[in-house]
């Protein structure tokens, strides 16, 4: 009937997010005739889904992390060569001392504009991941837990 049909689609999709909360939900209240925990069980299920698309997002975190030391690192590395080309410098030619701190500057900066975009970008994802856990729960307290009410 419609228990094995939802179970078999819940086998073939396990991270969708709206199935699995309702599924939760009415099974909880099937067996325990309780409103209050069936509606604990669809916010248990969504609030398990965010944490899990949250953990997935842990290495994307510390790629963006990374990317200023990566840029810093081409920066000691621009200065570094700069200095060594101090000698030449004092001697009047500056243009291979001011391409390698080109190079330092050039590279702080692209880091730095490349964390901004994609920290915006990471931020409008966690937005969405948060807004579609909101509107499940918010779904599943106004059709599933209201239909079970009456």
């Amino acid at each position: 009937g419609l228990r094995e049909k939802i179970s078999l689609f819940l086998s073939d999709h396990p991270n969708s997010i709206l199935p699995s909360s309702l599924w939760a939900g009415l099974n909880t209240f099937i067996t325990s005739e309780n409103i209050g925990d069936a509606t604990s069980a669809t916010h248990k299920v969504c609030d398990t889904q965010g944490e899990r698309m949250e953990s997935e997002l842990s290495m994307i975190r510390y790629i963006i992390w990374a990317i200023p030391s990566i840029g810093f690192i081409g920066t000691v590395r621009g200065i570094g060569e700069a200095l060594s080309q101090a000698h030449i410098a004092v001697e009047g030619d500056i243009a291979g001392m001011t391409a390698s701190l080109g190079v330092a500057f050039n590279s702080t900066f692209v880091a730095l504009v490349i964390s901004i975009l994609l920290m915006f970008f990471l931020h409008q994802l966690q937005l969405v991941q948060d807004r579609l856990v909101l509107n499940t729960k918010d779904y599943c307290d106004k059709n599933l837990l209201s239909l079970l009410n009456t």
